[in-house]
């Protein structure tokens, strides 16, 4: 039995090129394409797919960019896998693109809201506080001292990502980076100074986080599809309201990527997806040891993978064998012929068009062959606890193994 959360991919994992191994065979990515130059007001595919570099890396342009990225691999998860996830959850900018998959915010306005903070992140940075360094190999307690030995007066300094067990990033005022830096590599510590454009996740960012507060306050959240776990809290958010104060407080608290994904193997996540440019949460679910495995679409063999993995044409076979194999104690001879004849059908006919290499959105088809089976079963006069028993079972048996049925 599989559990699937979905992985959106952060600032930093932008490339000239990414979405074109997409592109040509997705349509859907050409709208989407439209409807964020539409919104921006520039051409954001060829910024997306021929650069140049140093302007897809600044701020204001990464952070569209990357949503849109996202949302286009999102789309194509959906259309090609269609499996509802158990939790989605994204690496500091992904979490704006996993709430627009969860559907709390749309495209549109997650595109206004992402170009805004892209901009007012750019515009705190030209006060030039502060900078960010990746430490590798370095012990998390030894880093948590020397971030608070360091930090004086307005000048702090603080762990602002923990991607894995093996990586973490500092952010703070240059001076104190610094000193904290020299420390950790007389240690051994592996340092690497970051190209971005200020101490994001840092205390510094605080005027920039107020602003971010009020534009949050001009758009409409509606309640996630499925839980959407929080990057300060390392927890799913509870409603709308903390969504808004998580988005917030981002801008100035840490990154706990590690402890979302403990979360995520302590409520039984088998499969992890992540889904935007590049593998970089993959390679940090790697360094973690996580208790389960993640392949990127924006890698070609992980997606083959996937489509093998979570077989849709299997899963269709397993729910017809069970829309069969379910004894019946309706003799209303209509009532079966409704309920029952026409529904396996459809079920037939379903399975037909997949090994026919149907175009239609594995989503749909999955939810389609859901509704079969709930009619079938009704129509049965199965219990109504045996009936979702065996409806919970198909929904998370996705993979097409057959293993209860047997």
């Amino acid at each position: 039995m599989n559990r699937i959360a979905l992985l959106f991919s952060g600032q930093g994992s932008q490339y000239v090129g990414m979405g074109a191994a997409w592109y040509d065979s997705f349509l859907e990515a050409d709208r989407i394409f439209e409807e964020a130059a539409d919104i921006l007001g520039y051409d954001l595919k060829t910024l997306c797919m021929k650069g140049p570099i140093s302007q897809l890396s600044k701020t204001f342009y990464t952070q569209p960019a990357i949503l849109t990225i996202s949302i286009i691999a999102f789309r194509l998860y959906m259309h090609e896998v269609g499996i509802v996830p158990e939790f989605s959850a994204g690496h500091s900018l992904g979490e704006y693109s996993s709430l627009v998959s969860s559907g709390v915010l749309s495209f549109g306005d997650a595109l206004r809201l992402v170009q805004e903070r892209g901009r007012i992140m750019e515009e705190a940075s030209k006060a030039d506080l502060g900078c960010m360094v990746a430490v590798r190999g370095a012990d998390l307690h030894l880093l948590e001292e020397l971030c608070e030995h360091f930090t004086v007066n307005s000048q702090p300094v603080t762990i602002a990502c923990y991607n894995s067990t093996y990586q973490y990033v500092i952010s703070g005022h240059h001076a104190s980076v610094a000193a904290v830096a020299r420390q950790l590599e007389q240690q051994g510590g592996q340092i690497t100074h970051l190209q971005v454009s200020g101490p994001f996740h840092s205390p510094l960012m605080q005027q920039a986080a107020d602003l971010l507060a009020l534009e949050l306050q001009k758009y409409t959240f509606s309640e996630p599809l499925w839980p959407i776990i929080s990057n300060v809290t390392a927890l799913p958010y509870t409603d709308v309201n903390s969504i808004r104060q998580g988005l917030y407080l981002q801008m100035i608290r840490p990154v706990r990527w590690v402890q979302t994904m403990k979360y995520m193997e302590k409520h039984g996540v088998k499969q992890g997806i992540e889904l935007g440019p590049r593998t970089v949460l993959k390679n940090l679910a790697k360094e973690t040891k996580a208790a389960f495995e993640v392949l990127s679409l924006d890698r070609n063999l992980d997606r083959i993978a996937l489509q093998h993995r979570f077989s849709l044409r299997d899963w269709v076979k397993t729910v017809l064998a069970q829309a069969i194999s379910t004894p019946n104690t309706n003799w209303n001879e209509d009532e079966y012929q409704r309920g029952v004849i026409l529904p396996v059908r459809r079920l037939e006919e379903l399975l037909k068009s997949i090994e026919l290499g149907s175009s239609s959105s594995a989503y749909e088809q999955r939810h389609e062959a859901l509704e079969c089976i709930r009619l079938i079963l009704q129509t049965k006069q199965v219990t109504a606890r045996e009936k979702e028993e065996v409806l919970d079972l198909l929904r998370r048996d996705q993979d097409g193994a057959i293993s209860d049925f047997n």
